[in-house]
């Protein structure tokens, strides 16, 4: 008799493993706690193969094909996200992420203003939208736009592109005091461009050139060294 209840219990332990992930919350939550891009994916997709409607889904997708630079599937998913969800502002600024870097600027200013109209508070879809102006050849407009991203409370990154934007829009208007201006404000926020521009816009002497191009060496040395030596290899779960 407890033979048979251990087979029993055995048997019920078997059958939970094979339906596990047959839910599409359990592959939505698999996919949440993988480590690899690749194996996130796979989990999102199936659990949107399960459940056509599961909006976070085609919300973290997005999110992943974005940073793969697969810009069509980061523009299909938050289409979809924004069919099936209530208006949000980080959905549409998404999507204008994903217009932005396919080259379609109309699609992008279009989208991040609908971002804007929804949440007038945030400065990553405004500076975004600078961008798009600027790549549009409207430099009044992208000056606009990455003042207003200034002014306000954004993440530090966000106002330092803001910046740099604008800095770009002042140089090619010929204001390039201001446009020095902006550059060396950029740096007090985020020094990570500092020697680049200060090589890229003539506002350094030939030392600090010279240790602009060092630090490009290096930084392309490490990421050589990080991609190929030192990432484990992706292996699915």
């Amino acid at each position: 008799m407890q033979k048979k209840i251990i087979c029993y219990l055995i048997f019920l332990m078997l059958s939970a493993l094979s339906v596990y992930g047959e839910n599409a919350t359990d592959y939505f939550n698999r996919g949440l706690k993988s480590t690899f891009t690749r194996t996130k994916i796979k989990y999102f997709s199936k659990a949107l193969e399960l459940a056509p409607n599961l909006t976070e889904a085609y919300e973290k997708r997005g999110v992943l094909y974005f940073f793969q630079g697969k810009y069509d599937n980061v523009i299909q998913d938050f289409q979809t996200y924004i069919e099936l969800s209530p208006p949000k502002a980080e959905a549409y600024r998404m999507l204008g992420m994903g217009y932005l870097k396919s080259g379609d600027y109309p699609s992008a200013i279009y989208n991040f203003t609908r971002a804007i109209e929804i949440d007038s508070k945030q400065a990553n879809a405004y500076s975004n939208r600078a961008e798009a102006h600027f790549l549009s050849g409207n430099y009044d407009q992208t000056i606009l736009d990455s003042t207003k991203a200034i002014g306000l409370d954004g993440n530090p990154r966000d106002i330092a592109d803001a910046y740099r934007t604008r800095a770009k829009a002042f140089r090619k208007t010929g204001r390039n005091e201001l446009s020095a201006a902006d550059i060396r404000s950029s740096w007090q926020i985020d020094p990570r461009y500092a020697y680049y521009y200060r090589a890229l816009y003539g506002y350094a002497n030939p030392q600090s050139m010279r240790k602009a191009g060092l630090i490009g060496v290096i930084g392309i040395a490490f990421l050589l060294l990080f991609k190929f030596k030192l990432k484990p290899p992706e292996k699915d779960d």
